[in-house]
């Protein structure tokens, strides 16, 4: 009897969930806005994630200004060094499949030799490209014909790295390496993240391109998501600038190391790429990214110090690294290059992952500074979210809570506004659908 009276009131319940979560969170609207303006950044897209639900998303500010065209979840922007997470994907993948070993010599599976002219016995390897160990450095002062702003044809990968990277190329220098032995130091490199491309390309014989498409970015349904700008929508990708003061349009524009920075995504699709990692795989068709091994190899913090700048990092694991948000720790990867500022992280334990991309701002100016702030603003919402409205499923067992509030609102004893307040731990998406209800009714009649 009394499961059949919970199902009468069922619609209501779902009503009163729908209307609590329709509430829009101005407060946190009008901080990302200020912040923004403070920093000058023209547009902004981010969301949230808990599980396997984006729980919060929002756009704001313009992808183009020239043409008054706004950001919203589906605009692509540059994702900068947030890209190394794919091509750390692909090569892990080839790990996996036995072609390759971390600590392989690079030079076996590419058509010339990477050395270090000051060390020249000591071997380079994968594990050393992926911790940015290998003491490859990059000088981007090589060739002015190749400016990145001048929307040059794109450049072979091969065609740049070999003439990078060997003696007889036309761009080299001893300014290519550091002093210090492979292995030895953490030294952020660029050009070592191409160079694990390049293996991909040599040892599958497919273009980077071609593997990330099929062994990544289709099976996850990130269909917009390219490597190269042609293969886009211009009006869909957001123009990327910079206060001068005054906004000046950058251009889409070139790098010929592309697989550590020019990816182009959005929000959307990248919460695809993230959930993969965060335990769950849509689209997949029961097949993993990676298996959880692998993912824990990446996420484990193989070097406990490198990049301190504004407190970037705790720590770097395989591509990935590891700092410090609200006192929480989160695993991903910041992008910053001219008019881009980047930030895709998740929490491990909690299961909670953030993206923001923005497409410009005052690079002297708070820039950064808000975009930490926005992040953080974004997060506290969510842990919010979570202790206050929780999930009735999240942890996978109906509390106390739940069943005196439930029981309470079915019988009249609570209101709206009192509901909005409680510490409940009700459906984190903040809809109860049928499984919820059958539970509750299953624990009813029992």
């Amino acid at each position: 009897m009394m499961g059949r009276f919970i199902v009468m009131r069922y619609r209501s319940l779902i009503l009163l969930i729908h209307l609590i979560s329709a509430q829009p969170d101005v407060d946190l609207d009008q901080f990302i806005l200020d912040r923004m303006n403070s920093g000058y950044i023209p547009g902004l897209s981010a969301c949230a994630i808990i599980n396997d639900q984006v729980v919060w998303t929002n756009s704001y500010g313009f992808a183009n200004l020239t043409f008054n065209i706004s950001v919203s979840d589906d605009t692509n922007f540059l994702l900068a060094s947030i890209s190394k997470l794919v091509t750390t994907t692909a090569i892990m993948q080839i790990v996996e499949n036995g072609d390759i070993a971390l600590n392989d010599n690079i030079n076996q599976y590419l058509p010339f030799s990477v050395i270090n002219p000051s060390y020249p016995e000591t071997e380079i390897t994968l594990y050393m490209l992926l911790t940015h160990t290998s003491s490859i450095k990059e000088d981007l002062t090589f060739s002015e014909e190749y400016s990145i702003f001048e929307n040059n044809p794109e450049m072979e990968l091969e065609y740049f790295l070999s003439n990078y990277l060997t003696p007889e190329g036309e761009f080299y220098s001893s300014n290519n390496f550091y002093n210090n032995e492979p292995g030895e130091d953490w030294q952020y490199s660029n050009i070592g993240f191409a160079l694990i491309a390049l293996l991909v390309e040599n040892i599958t014989s497919q273009t980077f391109e071609e593997y990330c498409d099929i062994n990544i970015f289709n099976p996850l349904g990130m269909v917009e998501t390219s490597w190269h700008f042609d293969d886009m929508n211009e009006l869909n990708v957001a123009m990327p600038y910079e206060w001068m003061p005054g906004w000046e349009e950058l251009g889409h524009y070139f790098i010929p190391y592309y697989p550590s920075a020019q990816l182009r995504s959005n929000v959307s699709e990248l919460s695809y790429f993230l959930k993969a990692y965060m335990g769950y795989m849509p689209g997949l068709l029961n097949e993993q990214l990676l298996n959880e091994e692998t993912i824990e190899l990446i996420l484990f913090e193989h070097i406990n110090d490198g990049w301190s700048w504004n407190n970037m990092s705790e720590g770097w694991g395989l591509g990935w690294y590891h700092k410090i948000i609200n006192g929480k720790d989160f695993w991903g990867h910041n992008g910053e290059m001219w008019g881009v500022l980047t930030e895709i992280f998740f929490n491990k334990e909690d299961k909670v992952g953030i993206i923001i991309l923005t497409n410009g701002g005052d690079y002297y100016g708070s820039w950064y500074n808000d975009v930490m702030a926005v992040e953080d603003s974004i997060l506290n919402y969510v842990y919010k979210h979570i202790s206050t409205t929780g999930d009735i499923n999240f942890d996978g067992q109906i509390n106390y809570s739940d069943m005196d509030i439930i029981i309470d609102y079915l019988f009249g004893n609570i209101i709206l506004s009192e509901l909005q307040t409680t510490n409940a731990d009700l459906d984190y998406n903040q809809i109860i659908d049928i499984f919820d209800a059958l539970l509750i009714i299953d624990i009813f009649d029992n």
